[in-house]
């Protein structure tokens, strides 16, 4: 079998060598920078007498570590490199440690990435990431020319909210992927130099001391080189992702998995108890459904305002409320392994309010913002003192600590397989209001040492643990975070609006492949907790590696025949979303009169599927589309297994004439093709 074009090649690492492998050579070549007391500095300079050590982590990786020390300030500086043999792709980051046994001089403009990257006609690819609206995942290409750079920051401290740390830049020849791994306030920027593009980026604010024995950390830079277009980018990327990015379970890359749920009426999961989700776990069953995971949301533990109403954002008392769970969650976790499916559960442990057992018993690990009040003022005014957004400080080691060792007991006393943490406000004012003025960015970077060693230590401490990065939707998945997780809900935005989430897709196959997508439908009946009914429409536009279904299975009126039906033909579509190339057919748009085509192409193995989608509004009854990375002199057998049709065409025939999709409004389908033998 032939490979297309969308493999590293070698022209691929040439460019990577020559674009980012230069930095990680030398010490003084190394793209960190920093002011020391006021005075700029670069790299690790000659007098700090910096070693080098290399060593070969894997076949594929091999790790280069710099290392420098001022004696007179007692500073050192590590930066941790990373090579990849198989994909053109290097990362680094760096460390500044106080060795010392005084304060350091203020360390100030601390930027992970400050160099220039050669080539002409630059242009860079950018996305305002998620924010809970329609005009979330928005994407453009700017040009960059003279004149001012073009710079990007997230609102409030988490990393995707508003901004994406995931850029292209462009060039005639070819350019590379930068993603920033820093799971808080960063920021960057970008401006045309005569030879290229200058780039700048680290954590948005530092101005520190550190004491003695403390350390800080840059952001995590990743940068990935390809020479063609912007498909070659695309498809090199999601290659590297599922090679050396998606999280493992038990040593296997996740698979397609579908979710089973369900609740009586009440806010989120807070009328959850026992008894009923063991019955809805049998209902489930019972249809014949094959349900991979069983989704428990927040709402499980207790949450009783004053007035002794279960309110689901009422978080910081993390054990199973013993009113409805009194024998914890271990009877569901283990009706849900008797049937082969995972149990996965939602928290939200960096959320403290008032009243909590953590507000009660630990308020010396507490962030508050002073004018939270006031900036979070409503229509009706002052909000109530139990609403109180209060930050759970990560940066303590003795509060992480605590946190590590109490959610692992729960995850092995409950039979928890996916840990699922929500983060659902703005943390940079908890952060940045509790620092002095020789302290400033501190809080964060410690919140976000602590944030990920907490993670690390979930998944070291409970093996097969796989874990679910949520923040309000998709506002926390830089890729430190996206290293340990997959991010299944990508958007507080769009549920049931097709053209919208359809085109949220596209942004997330590019660049975050693993997430989540449920079959509700809005366009006929407007937003509703549950689909009246299953419909092959909805599931079209729902087709992601992971399916969760808008039905109430404690009713009996589904057709859930035809559900299995789509169950299936999703099952053989995400198999090939997480094995293949992507290829959108139709230029993205965010319009209910257009049609939505996409492409995934397996071409080691010689298949794939097209899917065309005609939207509700869209008046074109046809459209042609020709299919990418097809080998011309090949024939290749299409077949649509919700009617059965099967057609045989040639790779030339396909360039030239394309595929035709003949559909009526509202409605969508899935051609799977193969090569013939």
């Amino acid at each position: 079998m032939i490979c297309i074009n969308s493999a590293t090649q070698p022209g691929d690492m040439a460019f990577s060598r020559k674009w980012a492998g230069r930095f990680i050579n030398t010490p003084s070549a190394l793209p960190v920078s920093f002011s020391l007391d006021g005075k700029p500095i670069a790299g690790i300079p000659d007098a700090w007498q910096p070693a080098a050590t290399v060593r070969r982590i894997n076949a594929n990786i091999l790790e280069k570590v710099f290392e420098g020390y001022e004696p007179c300030t007692g500073l050192n500086i590590r930066v941790e490199c990373l090579e990849y043999f198989d994909f053109p792709v290097v990362e680094w980051t760096a460390w500044f440690t106080n060795k010392g046994k005084q304060p350091t001089p203020v360390i100030s403009d601390l930027l992970a990435l400050d160099g220039t990257f050669p080539g002409a006609s630059p242009a860079l690819w950018h996305c305002n990431g998620d924010g809970g609206k329609e005009a979330g995942f928005t994407f453009q290409e700017s040009r960059l020319a003279g004149g001012s750079p073009l710079c990007f920051a997230p609102a409030g401290g988490r990393p995707c909210n508003g901004a994406f740390p995931y850029f292209r830049l462009l060039f005639q020849e070819g350019g590379l992927a930068l993603a920033i791994g820093w799971p808080a306030q960063w920021s960057a920027s970008f401006a045309a130099s005569e030879d290229g593009v200058r780039v700048r980026t680290g954590q948005e604010k530092t101005r520190l001391r550190l004491m003695p024995g403390e350390k800080i950390r840059t952001p995590r830079i990743t940068i990935m080189s390809w020479q063609g277009d912007s498909a070659r980018a695309v498809n090199l990327w999601r290659r590297w992702y599922f090679a050396h990015i998606l999280p493992r379970s038990d040593g296997h890359a996740l698979s397609p998995r579908f979710v089973g749920h369900g609740t009586d009426e009440g806010e989120e999961f807070t009328a959850a108890t026992e008894e009923n989700q063991v019955r809805f776990i049998n209902k489930w069953i019972e249809r014949g459904i094959p349900v991979d995971t069983w989704w428990i949301d927040a709402g499980w533990y207790p949450c009783y305002t004053k007035d002794h109403k279960r309110r689901w954002w009422n978080t910081g008392t993390w054990d199973p409320d013993p009113g409805r769970f009194p024998s914890g969650l271990q009877a569901v976790s283990a009706c849900a392994a008797r049937n082969g499916i995972d149990l996965l559960l939602w928290f939200e442990p960096e959320r403290v309010t008032v009243g909590s057992a953590l507000h009660r018993e630990h308020p010396e690990w507490l962030l508050r913002d002073p004018d939270w009040f006031t900036r979070t003022r409503t229509k009706e005014g002052i909000r109530p003192p139990e609403q109180e957004e209060i930050l759970l400080n990560l940066g303590n080691p003795e509060c992480r600590r605590w946190l590590t060792d109490h959610v692992c007991k729960l995850i092995r006393d409950n039979g928890i397989r996916i840990y699922r943490q929500d983060h659902n406000f703005n943390p940079l004012d908890h952060w940045r209001k509790n620092e002095a003025a020789d302290r400033q960015g501190m809080n964060e970077n410690l919140h976000v040492q602590g944030y990920l060693q907490y993670w690390d230590d979930l998944l070291a401490r409970n093996p097969g643990l796989w874990i679910d990065a949520c923040a309000a939707g998709g506002r926390r998945n830089d890729l430190e975070t996206i290293r340990r997780s997959v991010p299944l809900h990508y958007s507080d935005y769009g549920y049931g609006i097709s053209h919208i989430k359809l085109a949220f897709h596209h942004v997330m196959f590019e660049w975050l492949p693993y997430f989540k997508e449920d079959t509700r439908s809005w366009d006929l009946d407007g937003p509703a907790r549950y689909d009246r009914h299953i419909e092959s429409f909805g599931c079209h536009c729902a087709m992601a590696p992971m399916l969760i279904p808008a039905v109430d299975i404690s009713c009996n009126d589904y057709d859930f025949d035809l559900l299995n039906k789509m169950i299936a033909l999703w099952r053989k579509a995400a198999a090939m979303m997480l094995a293949g190339d992507y290829y959108p057919l139709t230029p993205v748009h965010r319009s209910p009169e257009k049609w939505v085509a996409l492409q995934f192409d397996c071409p080691e193995k010689g298949c794939g599927f097209i899917q065309g989608i005609r939207l509700l509004k869209c008046n074109k009854e046809t459209l042609v589309v020709r299919p990418r990375a097809l080998l011309p002199d090949s024939v290749y057998l299409f077949e649509n297994p919700e009617t059965a049709i099967k057609k045989e065409m040639t790779g030339v025939l396909l360039s030239k004439e394309g595929f035709t999709f003949e559909l009526p409004k509202r409605s969508a389908a899935i051609w799977f093709y193969r090569k013939a033998e």
